[in-house]
């Protein structure tokens, strides 16, 4: 089982609309994810950083689950560009991208 994660580093000056990312973009991401291969999708909002009441260093963090890299993989290829097209409605943040294999 893999595990991407996909960050929204908070920064002064940005946004990060919830409503529409929840409402709107999540729904969408499972849809056109869940035909290859989604298995669980779940979304972190950031409360605080290590430090009670310090802000946290990213915003949002959704973690898209897969059985194997490749099908996340192939997701992305499929679908990539369309998900990446919806970004700006929710956020002008940087975002990173990690896979990572989930050791048992």
């Amino acid at each position: 089982m893999i595990r991407a994660s996909i960050a929204y580093r908070a920064a002064t000056g940005t946004r990060f609309d919830f409503d529409y990312y929840l409402g709107t973009h999540v729904p969408f991401a499972r849809r056109l994810l869940s035909e290859n291969g989604l298995v669980r999708m779940e979304v972190d909002r950031g409360v605080s950083g290590e430090e009670r009441g310090s802000s946290p260093p990213f915003a949002c963090t959704a973690h898209l689950y897969f059985p194997s890299a490749e099908q996340f993989y192939t997701a992305m290829d499929a679908h990539g560009d369309a998900l990446a097209d919806d970004v700006p409605r929710y956020t002008d943040m940087e975002l990173e991208i990690q896979v990572s294999e989930i050791v048992p």
